[in-house]
């Protein structure tokens, strides 16, 4: 499996400083998200039609070195010749040009009178010289749409003309930027960079926004209904105003959206219905979440007072009325509560045999991309177990841990901090988390603790040796270890083809109860 491409850097870290990492700005990542989710979608298409994939293997080489360097422009270079190879483009510096473009807008939510700004932005280098005999332009305009959600076609057409933001600027080297006040009907809209060369279309980018008047009314009326059921003293109330928290964070995050494009693809309007059906449910004494299942955001009040969002699965066969296993998923660096559900793995298989074995799944936040399992990022874990805990109907005996890439390393931290709360672990492309005598210390409270250890022979971000010691130094340590190579498999690969196996290894691993 040569999927990995880009995935390796949104995953996983080397034993860099985690401080230098987190304190640069990272270029580009939402973009690098969806670039990889879209590659990942062409390779599976293309390896289920039979297709010769063999000369992807270069290029996941050289994405390799690029993420050892730190170079995220060359990574999604390298993923822009690679898509251009499954869709039989001719790589040469046009289509160089056209794929290091990305369209940047400062906001998501536009009220009335504020002001726009817009970037066409080139994320790596290309030769303008040899791609066109004219230098290229861009024409930056809004338009208005209407989402097709029934399907109709005419749902989708322009419904206004185009609104000018700025017409035939010259491509800067690096980004080219353009500002307008505007005011616009509520309403759908896209913002669109024409890309032309001598008079002729090259490419065309669109980046949605969204014009609600009422923005800033709406979020301090549903924030003053947060308050409202914090501090009700209704029995009913007070019973399901825990769950607030949810909403309260998903309320916290729409309300940046006026200053930012944000990280999250959402929809405010659809947001902003949710959000006050979930407040309407609250202050009823309702819980709004009672018959939800499949993928769900939640959020929890951390000891510090800051709301962190998780997620979960629910198979559709909960009902409450039986204790469920629960495995909780510590993500990689660069990753999020929505790795192992999102395009970067294969959420259809995570979340099938989820619910085919009738099994919670939690992913955490860690307190961020770079957490490291340690402070508030390890607390983070143990709150998001004990919040699902309480929420569901958990096994206590069959509650697991499972990591990958800094999260295979996380899950020895966790699991030592509280050996008494998982049955069993997985550790995926990942190795000892401490040296020496902490080593020892830190095994000496698993001994209980079943241990499923899984690297790719092929991984060539996390030396494959990191887990030959790990598995060797927890077996003298006296724990039981089921320690897995795959021989073809890379870095990030072995999550998909061996998922099942772990969930396999979790159920013949529940917790003995002590007599």
């Amino acid at each position: 499996m040569k999927r990995t491409l880009v995935g390796v850097l949104l995953l996983s870290l080397l034993h860099a400083s985690e401080a230098s990492v987190a304190a640069q700005q990272i270029p580009f990542l939402s973009e690098l998200f969806s670039r990889n989710e879209e590659f990942n979608r062409l390779y599976t298409q293309k390896k289920k039609a039979g297709a010769n994939l063999a000369a992807i293997e270069p290029l996941r080489k050289r994405a390799e070195e690029a993420f050892k360097r730190g170079n995220i422009p060359a990574i999604l270079e390298i993923i822009a010749e690679a898509q251009a190879m499954l869709t039989g483009k001719k790589w040469d510096e046009r289509q160089k040009f056209i794929d290091s473009l990305t369209l940047e807008v400062d906001r998501l939510v536009i009220e009335p009178n504020q002001m726009l700004q817009v970037s066409l932005t080139r994320m790596f280098p290309s030769s303008v010289d040899k791609a066109f005999s004219s230098e290229p332009t861009v024409t930056f305009t809004i338009v208005r749409r209407v989402e097709a959600s029934t399907g109709d076609a005419q749902a989708a057409r322009l419904l206004t003309e185009p609104l000018p933001i700025a017409e035939r600027l010259k491509i800067a080297e690096t980004s080219s930027t353009a500002t307008r006040k505007v005011r616009l009907p509520d309403g759908t809209y896209d913002v669109v960079a024409l890309i032309e060369s001598g008079g002729q279309k090259i490419a065309e980018i669109k980046r949605p926004v969204y014009a609600i008047s009422d923005f800033s009314d709406s979020i301090a009326q549903m924030s003053r209904n947060v308050a409202a059921i914090k501090n009700s003293t209704d029995a009913q109330i007070k019973a399901v105003a825990s769950l607030v928290t949810t909403p309260e964070f998903q309320l916290q995050r729409l309300a940046q959206l006026n200053k930012t494009a944000g990280e999250a693809e959402l929809n405010p309007n659809r947001e902003l219905d949710r959000i006050e059906a979930e407040l309407s449910a609250l202050k009823s004494g309702k819980n709004p979440f009672a018959d939800e299942r499949g993928e769900l955001e939640r959020a929890y009040q951390a000891p510090d007072g800051k709301l962190v969002p998780y997620r979960i699965y629910v198979p559709k066969s909960y009902d409450g009325s039986t204790s469920r296993p629960l495995v909780v998923m510590l993500h990689g660096a660069l990753g999020d509560e929505r790795s192992y559900f999102s395009g970067l793995f294969d959420p259809e298989l995570i979340k099938g045999e989820a619910e085919r074995r009738g099994i919670i799944l939690a992913g955490v936040n860690a307190r961020g991309r770079f957490g490291n399992y340690t402070g508030a990022s390890q607390q983070d874990v143990l709150d998001v177990t004990d919040t699902v805990t309480r929420n569901y109907k958990v096994d206590p005996a069959r509650t697991y841990l499972f990591g990958h890439s800094m999260g295979g390393f996380g899950v020895w931290l966790i699991a030592s901090a509280k050996p008494d709360v998982f049955a069993a672990l997985a550790a995926l492309s990942g190795g000892p988390p401490v040296q020496g005598d902490a080593l020892t210390a830190l095994l000496a409270k698993l001994k209980g603790v079943p241990a499923m250890i899984v690297h790719g022979a092929q991984d060539g971000i996390i030396p494959i040796q990191l887990s030959r010691n790990m598995a060797e130094a927890a077996k003298k340590a006296g724990v039981k270890v089921n320690y897995v190579e795959v021989p073809d498999g890379d870095h990030l690969s072995v999550v998909a083809s061996t998922f099942q196996a772990i969930l396999d290894f979790f159920e013949k691993n529940p917790k003995i109860a002590v007599q």
